[in-house]
């Protein structure tokens, strides 16, 4: 097999990327050019999570205003919560684990469409590869959840600390009832404001404390695509800068703020009509016109 074989997933990813441009591009020359209505605000207190609506067209800003604090993030289509979310294996597979402008957060299956397209990001991404490894980031998708008591308990001996794990059922107790809490108690995260890099071999995620290269007034801009709930805990951690003891990590409130078009929302992407079934119902359905590829011999 050669080496162009193996970009399949690269040009897939891009094919399924090149109908969406235009909304990053639309959205990002609406918040630069000073072409966004400022519509609500919350402040994300420290130690703790928010639940709010974000609506179809509308943007949400995450913005430090008093010290790096790293956000984990989650989003529902508010028509059917329990079906529909941003789902970050298909974020990542189309385009990278590592978030960017012009990137868009796609939901699960069988839909996989575009829920948010990344518009803006004020975070000098080029001081974070010079400070801590030239492939290094600070919004990403974290595929195995997000930070959790039990696993502070573990490493500090202490139990019920603060963590993302009750930030996020705080948040979605909040915004969108018990039930979809308890579904959701500890999703798969959307990252921001968190210093990181795959280095290493075997490869590993390390973390980087954020003090240095994340500054007041920094803030990313994400563009909705549906009506969503949205979850965002501030994370125990704060910055990162002293993991010596649960008592040393320090943690700061952030600016939450909403936004639309002068005229109202902004453009959004239609949604792809898509063939594919639910694989329960398509499983129980007898797999009617399966597609498979060949049956593999003996080397």
């Amino acid at each position: 097999m050669t080496q162009e074989d193996y970009q399949i997933l690269e040009d897939k990813g891009a094919h399924v990327n090149a109908p969406y441009k235009k909304y990053y591009e639309q959205g990002k020359a609406a918040s630069e050019g000073g072409k966004l209505k400022h519509v609500k605000e919350y402040t994300l207190e420290p130690y703790s999570g928010k639940g709010f609506e974000l609506g179809k067209g509308q943007v949400v800003r995450y913005e430090i205003i008093a010290g790096a604090q790293i956000l984990d993030c989650f989003y529902m289509v508010k028509s059917r919560p329990m079906e529909e979310w941003a789902d970050t294996y298909h974020t990542s597979i189309i385009g990278a684990m590592y978030q960017s402008e012009g990137m868009h957060y796609y939901c699960n299956s069988p839909w996989i469409r575009p829920l948010l397209t990344f518009i803006r990001d004020t975070v000098d991404i080029e001081a974070i590869r010079k400070e801590f490894h030239e492939a290094a980031a600070h919004s990403y998708v974290f595929h195995n959840g997000a930070c959790s008591s039990a696993i502070y308990e573990a490493g500090f001996g202490i139990a019920n600390c603060n963590s993302c794990h009750v930030n996020t059922a705080e948040a979605m107790l909040e915004i969108a009832g018990e039930e979809v809490a308890r579904r959701f108690i500890h999703p798969a995260a959307f990252m921001h404001f968190q210093p990181i890099a795959f280095a290493g071999v075997p490869t590993a995620l390390k973390y980087f404390p954020g003090r240095e290269c994340i500054k007041v007034g920094d803030f990313v801009e994400l563009l909705a695509h549906d009506d969503l709930l949205v979850t965002v805990s501030a994370c125990p951690c704060g910055d990162q800068h002293d993991m010596t003891d649960f008592e040393s990590f320090t943690c700061y409130p952030v600016r939450i703020a909403i936004y639309e078009g002068e005229d109202g929302p902004l453009e959004t992407a239609p949604v792809p009509q898509r063939k594919t079934m639910n694989a329960v119902d398509f499983v129980l359905a007898g797999k009617p016109g399966m597609v498979v590829g060949k049956v593999g011999k003996k080397a």
